[in-house]
Parts: structure tokens; sequence; C-alpha cells
């Protein structure tokens, strides 16, 4: 409970669109109650900024420049590696794998074949934890939905189709 009360206390000084740093996603992928909280917390933060239906008109240029600039800066912080460049990261690699697979056939070195393999193996390790420190956001709201999903399933054969329980 106190490494749960700290990892909310990081979660909570975050800025909207940061990173969630790998350590506190893994805590939230292995921790029920710390991901019942960042949910609810979600909901709140979707609740309090959903519109009222009442529009407000922007007509002083400086409101539209600052809320230009806003906009700007939300579509830097996506991802900067774009999913078809780790596409062909990722074949580049098999390709790799291929080439010595076919060029090792005349080693006769077992410890050298080890140590390639080693190698091999610690790539597709580093390729498969930036891919997903790239792209934490996607998996933990997949996990989320997946989850949401289980529990509204769980809750409508229970109570009917009512899901609150009502």
């Amino acid at each position: 409970m106190k490494n749960c009360s700290a990892v909310m206390e990081k979660y909570l000084g975050l800025d909207k669109g940061e990173n969630v740093p790998l350590l506190m996603t893994l805590h939230l992928l292995l921790c029920e109650n710390c991901r019942n909280e960042v949910r609810s917390l979600k909901k709140a933060e979707s609740a309090a900024t959903k519109s009222f239906g009442e529009e407000v008109l922007v007509n002083d240029d400086s409101i539209a420049a600052v809320m230009k600039k806003i906009y700007a800066s939300d579509e830097s912080m996506e991802n900067p590696i774009s999913l078809p460049k780790w596409i062909l990261g990722g074949i580049a690699m098999l390709l790799l794998f291929v080439v010595f697979a076919i060029f090792s056939r005349q080693i006769e070195s077992a410890a050298f074949k080890i140590c390639v393999s080693l190698e091999f193996a610690a790539m597709i390790t580093i390729y498969c934890a930036l891919f997903i420190r790239g792209n934490i956001d996607f998996f933990v709201k997949l996990i989320n939905t997946k989850i949401g999903d289980k529990h509204s399933d769980c809750r409508s054969s229970l109570f009917g189709s009512d899901s609150r329980g009502i």
C-alpha cells in the first residue's frame, strides 16, 4: 500500500499527454487497486471536461492564436517514431537474422554462435521494450478497454441490461 500511494502520487504529478514511466506502468498493470483508481480518475476527467451544450464563440484573435498553439503542442507530444518506421525496423532485424542463419552454417565455433544469439536476443528485447515504451499509452488504454468490457459484461449478466445495477 505504501508503494501504491507513491505510484499514485507520481501519476498525479504527470502532465497530461506525458508518457507514463515504465515502472509506473508495470505497477498499474499488476495492481488492480491502482488501475481502478486511475480508471476512476480518467472517468472523472472526462466528465469534468464534457461539454454542457453551451458553446462559447471565440471572436478574439489572441484567444484563437493561443488555442492554435495549445493544439500544436498536443500534436508534438505524439509518438515521434511512426508505426511504419517500427515495422521497417522489425523487418530489417528479421532480414539480419535470416542472413546470419544462412552464413552461420559455415561457422564451426559454437561459442561464437551462442554470443551472436545472445546479441540477437538483446536486440529483440531492446526493440520490444522501446516499442512498448513509445506506445505504452495505447497498451494501457487497450487493457483498460478490455477490462472495462469484461466488467460491464459481468454487470449486465448480473443485473440485466442496466449495467449500473439499479
